[in-house]
């Protein structure tokens, strides 16, 4: 077993350390603690994949994703790019502006990438209609603006307001850096 199998049987599979161990006799609970430990970036893949398959359990629309099962929901979101699939900014840019406070909504939403909805008109969340957005394109898209027609008028903007603000952020990140240096 790895520490991402481990990751993945614990936090999605919901298996206890001492099934684990049950199960996988050459490992430690000194080995688990120390994958625990070190994990912590697969931890918080997992966790956002968690929310985001919690969030839609239930609904009917989701029902292709919740008959195939967490992990292949998971399995489905780690081979998505980093990246929103409608404006292209990177998700690492929007952890940084809303963990600075740079960006802030009143929904607490925002900071990573959500699923969306390709065609909603077909209101289905499957692998072919999923994609990764921001906030602030799913938002905007909602249910009224086709995929084409959000492409074509509005993620060029959505981009570069958000590459301005980080920008901002980071020129204002490094007068601070530079001031305290000195």
């Amino acid at each position: 077993m790895t520490q991402e199998e481990f990751l993945i049987q614990h936090l999605i599979e919901d298996k206890s350390y001492p099934l684990l161990l049950q199960e996988n006799r050459e490992l430690s609970l000194s080995i688990l603690q120390a994958w625990w430990a070190t994990g912590t970036e697969f931890r918080t893949k997992i966790r956002r994949a968690n929310t985001l398959y919690t969030s839609r359990k239930g609904n009917p629309a989701f029902a292709a994703f919740e008959r195939a099962g967490k992990r292949a929901f998971f399995e489905w979101y780690q081979r998505q790019p980093r990246i929103c699939a409608c404006c292209n900014i990177e998700e690492y840019k929007l952890e940084e502006l809303f963990d600075t406070g740079a960006l802030e909504t009143k929904r607490g939403r925002g900071r990573s990438l959500e699923l969306e909805r390709r065609d909603t008109r077909l209101n289905l969340y499957t692998e072919d209609n999923c994609v990764l957005a921001c906030y602030f394109c799913n938002n905007h898209k909602g249910d009224t603006i086709s995929e084409k027609d959000h492409l074509h008028y509005f993620s060029v903007p959505t981009r570069q307001y958000l590459e301005d603000k980080y920008s901002q952020f980071k020129g204002k990140r490094r007068r601070i850096k530079v001031t305290t240096d000195h």
